[in-house]
């Protein structure tokens, strides 16, 4: 080999697996740089654990957004719907229940499909999800009265539809709400205090969860806790906190004595009523009350009455504990009916009697339970 070719040779060779004996070398003219499989899958498992971490995230802002604007566009639709039912004359006065309502709303807003009370779950998703201190499953077959969106004294039933975006809507009717003057500002803006409704704009799809794709308008809705006797009961007794039910007071409603001056400033026993109510129950009735102390003084042979003293009876712990009730010591829990101008009824729970009388509406310490339907 000519000096200059061993030279160029050389400059263009080192190591290298070789035939026939020659000696190993690397051809430099057809080097490249490139990532070592180590390097690739250490690579890849960072994409995928940011991925992990930030789609999830993405996703759940996306939806959230999608939401919000639809519920805007909902509220815009219906807003826009009872203004001009006040300004025809039919937002009021001329219908008795939710069903005749809806042959006036479905005029004003394009729905697709209704549902009668007891076939709501066509139109609406089986269950969804109460948020709040705890997280509950709703069957929406339970929601067929205006009582069950916490309208108790509407006295109508339910009705479920969809309009053509796919909102799907649970709605009551209140057929007593008053009229307004059309061209006033609230009815410009609608009157949709008329109306409670329950509403999912991903219609049947998920999460039907209250707070991301449902939302409340002028509803509550009361979750079971725990059953007693086919009722719904609170699985706790209340905080309460008294409030101020004078005259003139916001809160004036919650207090239905005689004589709302007195002890009306500091009001415990009003206080429990509105605490159940906005959870779309009630403060215990008289009946109630005698209805828990016949089961947990084991007297369903003999049941005690609404208004009953009764004594040389022995409470049941294992029925006391089910309930998670105070029976012993004397506890004092609110009844829903007041007693004369100063005073509401209340019933003692101890450990073997269980006592009917009453205390003044101003007094703290006693307990509180709220039922439902």
């Amino acid at each position: 080999m000519a000096k200059n070719e061993q030279k160029n040779y050389s400059a263009r060779t080192a190591f290298t697996l070789a035939e026939g004996g020659r000696r190993p070398h690397l051809n430099l003219g057809q080097c490249r740089t490139a990532f070592t499989l180590a390097e690739v899958l250490i690579t890849l498992s960072v994409i995928g654990i940011v991925a992990a971490l930030t789609i999830p995230s993405m996703i759940e802002n996306h939806n959230n957004k999608a939401w919000q604007t639809a519920k805007d566009l909902w509220d815009k639709k219906l807003v826009e719907a009872t203004r001009q039912m006040n300004i025809d004359g039919v937002m009021t006065g001329v219908a008795n229940s939710t069903e005749d309502y809806m042959n006036y709303f479905k005029k004003y807003v394009k729905v697709i499909k209704t549902c009668e009370n007891d076939k709501l779950e066509n139109c609406y998703a089986t269950k969804f999800v109460q948020t709040g201190d705890k997280e509950t499953e709703v069957e929406v077959s339970s929601l067929t009265t205006a009582s069950k969106l916490g309208k108790k004294d509407w006295n109508t039933n339910t009705m479920g539809f969809v309009i053509a975006d796919g909102t799907t809507v649970v709605m009551a009717y209140n057929p007593n709400c008053s009229s307004v003057d059309p061209f006033s500002s609230e009815g410009q803006s609608g009157q949709v205090g008329c109306m409670s409704m329950l509403i999912d704009v991903n219609g049947k799809k998920g999460p039907n969860r209250v707070g991301d794709d449902i939302q409340l308008k002028n509803a509550t809705i009361s979750t079971c806790d725990m059953k007693f006797q086919d009722k719904c009961i609170a699985a706790s007794d209340l905080t309460i906190t008294p409030i101020n039910t004078c005259e003139g007071s916001p809160d004036r409603d919650y207090d239905d004595r005689n004589q709302s001056t007195e002890y009306c400033s500091s009001n415990y026993w009003a206080g429990a009523k509105k605490a159940c109510a906005e959870m779309g129950m009630h403060l215990s009735t008289p009946q109630e009350l005698a209805d828990v102390a016949t089961y947990i003084y084991k007297q369903e042979d003999n049941p005690i009455g609404a208004t009953e003293y009764r004594q040389n009876i022995t409470s049941d712990a294992d029925r006391a504990t089910e309930l998670n009730w105070r029976y012993k010591g004397g506890w004092l829990y609110w009844s829903s009916e007041p007693s004369g101008t100063n005073y509401a009824y209340r019933r003692v729970f101890d450990y073997s009697y269980s006592r009917w009388s009453d205390d003044r509406v101003d007094y703290n310490g006693r307990e509180a339970r709220c039922f439902g339907d």
